[in-house]
């Protein structure tokens, strides 16, 4: 009789306090977003730095705003790094889509980080 009523009380404990995880709607929307634009995001980035090896994480986006039909106005920011994810700065791209010319890059902010300057010449010094 103890042992039911312990494996009650703990069932009814873990139960009650656990709370279920819920993915968010809006983050499932702007991963998608953003991984169809992942050519556009590449080819900025490449071309912003002249250098092929330049990644990017932690993306985002910060407005999105529907101009008229089908257009839109979009930003993103994202961390950029080289290596293995030694950031190197803080990008914000904004982009316009208009019909039928499709995606555009209208902005490039690029706020680097403290270590870039030792970051990149470690890379240089060190890529094979």
């Amino acid at each position: 009789m103890k042992k039911v009523l312990v494996i009650f009380t703990a069932l009814f404990l873990v139960l009650m306090f656990s709370t279920p995880t819920i993915a968010s709607k809006q983050s499932t929307l702007e991963d998608a977003l953003l991984s169809l634009m992942w050519e556009d995001v590449r080819k900025a980035t490449v071309e912003h730095y002249d250098l092929n090896d330049v990644q990017y994480w932690n993306e985002k986006v910060l407005e999105l705003k529907m101009t008229n039909g089908l257009s839109f106005e979009i930003t993103i920011q994202l961390d950029a790094f080289v290596g293995a994810h030694n950031t190197i700065g803080t990008d914000t791209l904004k982009f316009v889509r208009e019909i039928p010319d499709g995606l555009k890059l209208v902005s490039y902010k690029h706020t680097p980080s403290k270590e870039k300057k030792e970051i990149l010449e470690w890379y240089f010094k060190n890529r094979s």
